[in-house]
């Protein structure tokens, strides 16, 4: 899976949120903000992986134990793909 194209991350007062930009503005109604684990999933979707690879640089990278971690990115994966962030 592989994060779609049209999409920028930006530091807003403080924030971290996820903007669309040429032709994705259009169909994208709003910005989505983003905590720091949807931050670095964000990252790591710049390139195709996949939810396991995903998983284990997550509980690698953060104190988090597997079953909640991978409850958590099922969760964002989700919502990714409802919101039409990930190539189909």
């Amino acid at each position: 899976m592989k994060a779609r194209s049209g999409f920028i991350l930006r530091n807003l007062v403080g924030e971290t949120v996820l903007m669309p930009v040429n032709e994705e503005i259009k169909n994208f109604h709003g910005i989505g903000l983003m905590n720091k684990i949807a931050v670095f999933v964000w990252e790591q979707l710049q390139q195709d992986t996949t939810r396991d690879e995903l998983l284990q640089k997550i509980v690698g990278h953060y104190d988090v134990d597997v079953q909640t971690a991978a409850r958590d990115l099922d969760d964002l994966l989700q919502k990714f793909q409802e919101s039409g962030l990930l190539e189909a």
